[in-house]
């Protein structure tokens, strides 16, 4: 479904606005994410609701008087102040005037990428925190600040030592859409396509716009992945150049990671890098929800049995299928017979089956949120070490626990249903992490043979889970 509505499952984000717009008292919310999270889209969303009150400047990269001016024609089509509004050059001659101004209705100023602001004029957010705490907290004002540099807004909001700490009275963190909300693009699409879908796009309201489901999946990727004009073909070297320096890098990080160097020291040597410029770039692409670090479920944090990987679907697919073969597509190979030769069932399987995982935790964790399972998970998230009974290295793909309780989870994306000998292997996996009451969950796309369904009937502690419970 190709769609305009970007507003599936920000349900929650809308009634939040809402509260704060509702609000008896000044507000100022911090609101950022990711490029492409759709931030933007969610703020013209609710102010088309409150049209007639909010005033919504879209920041940019050009002098303070070109920003004030441009804030200033959106601030008079709200207010209808006057001409003497364009005459207006600095941010000081925009809070003298809300200083006098008679604001009854509840006003809400959205300033949309904010950090350009400060960018250009360090002294920004010092001129901000004087207007807020002798101006806008003794009016009727809903400010937003909105940006995408991440580090920028801590940097501006959070530390202690800036103008605006302690200033915001609401953040919100805008989050890529959940399986389940991205499911709402593909109406037309079977549970396993949409989830392949999934798999591919993320969760970006923007990438997952572009897939029509009238087409195939095949479709769909030739013309927005694989052609060169289609959008995604360049859209990772474009945020990459958008957000990092030394882009090469970053890149060869992530293809070191694609290619099966899941540690700090295999990263460090595949990259020919040295350890202190590793940890720094790979701390980047963590903190801009690239990459994931994880430790086995239940260890602490700073383990140094230390796992990473790409955790954005869309990274994630194009490190796989398109980075390599770039000059291949331009020109060389037709974006069809590549797809036909490249994404044999096999290789998407394998590539899917890594996304399968991260589908069934997000699974998990709304059973174990809405209190559905049989205890309250303290941990929950992969987990690799000793099996000291079998006396061999395991993974085990889920696990969650509290002091007296485990679930360990086995997720299968294979063409065949789960088999015996895949539950005895789930069974022994519980030997790895000893507690008091053990309970298995199984996640397969092609559920379970009639063998593994008979030897489940009396047990009350194994749960199955195929793809259209998934999407229930």
């Amino acid at each position: 479904m190709q769609s305009g509505d970007f507003f599936i499952g920000r349900t929650k984000e809308l009634t939040f606005l809402e509260e704060l717009y509702t609000s008896s008292r000044f507000e100022m919310l911090i609101l950022h994410g990711r490029r492409r999270v759709g931030k933007s889209y969610l703020l013209s969303h609710f102010a088309k609701l409150h049209k007639e009150n909010t005033v919504y400047f879209t920041a940019d990269k050009s002098s303070e008087a070109n920003n004030v001016r441009s804030f200033c024609e959106s601030l008079d089509a709200v207010l209808k102040a006057g001409d003497f509004l364009s005459s207006f050059t600095t941010w000081n001659d925009v809070y003298s005037f809300f200083k006098t101004a008679n604001i009854t209705n509840r006003l809400v100023i959205i300033m949309d990428e904010f950090t350009y602001l400060y960018n250009s004029n360090p002294a920004f957010d010092s001129g901000l925190q004087n207007a807020i705490d002798a101006i806008f907290k003794n009016k009727n004002i809903f400010l937003i600040l909105c940006g995408s540099e991440v580090s920028v807004i801590e940097d501006i909001i959070d530390n202690a030592a800036k103008p605006l700490y302690g200033r915001k009275t609401a953040k919100l963190k805008l989050l890529p859409f959940s399986y389940k909300e991205a499911r709402a693009f593909f109406p037309a699409y079977s549970d396993e396509d949409a989830l392949i879908a999934y798999s591919i796009l993320g969760g970006i309201p923007l990438y997952l716009s572009l897939f029509d489901d009238s087409l195939t999946i095949k479709e769909n990727v030739v013309k927005h992945c694989l052609s060169t004009t289609g959008y995604l073909f360049n859209e990772i070297e474009t945020l990459l150049r958008m957000e990092l320096k030394e882009t090469y890098y970053y890149k060869d990080i992530m293809l070191a990671i694609n290619a099966g160097a899941s540690t700090f020291t295999k990263i460090k040597d595949k990259v020919d890098g040295d350890a202190a410029k590793t940890a720094k770039y790979l701390s980047v692409l963590i903190h801009l929800g690239f990459v994931k670090k994880e430790v086995p479920c239940g260890e602490k944090e700073k383990s140094r049995n230390t796992l990473y990987s790409i955790c954005d679907n869309y990274f994630a697919f194009y490190f796989a299928f398109i980075f390599k073969h770039q000059n291949m597509l331009n020109g060389l190979v037709a974006p069809d017979v590549y797809y036909d030769r490249e994404f044999t069932k096999e290789k998407l399987n394998t590539y899917i089956g890594h996304r399968f995982e991260s589908v069934c935790e997000a699974y998990l964790k709304e059973q174990f949120y809405h209190g559905k399972m049989p205890f309250f998970a303290e941990n929950l998230g992969r987990w690799w070490g000793n099996n000291p009974v079998l006396k061999r290295q395991e993974e085990i793909d889920l696990v969650a626990l509290d002091d007296d309780n485990a679930l360990f989870c086995e997720c299968k994306y294979t063409e065949e249903p789960f088999d015996e000998k895949q539950l005895q292997d789930l069974k022994s996996s519980a030997a790895c992490i000893p507690r008091k009451n053990n309970h298995f969950m199984i996640f397969s796309k092609n559920g379970i043979t009639s063998g593994v369904q008979k030897e489940l009937q009396e047990l009350s502690n194994y749960f199955v889970v195929d793809l259209q419970k998934l999407f229930e």
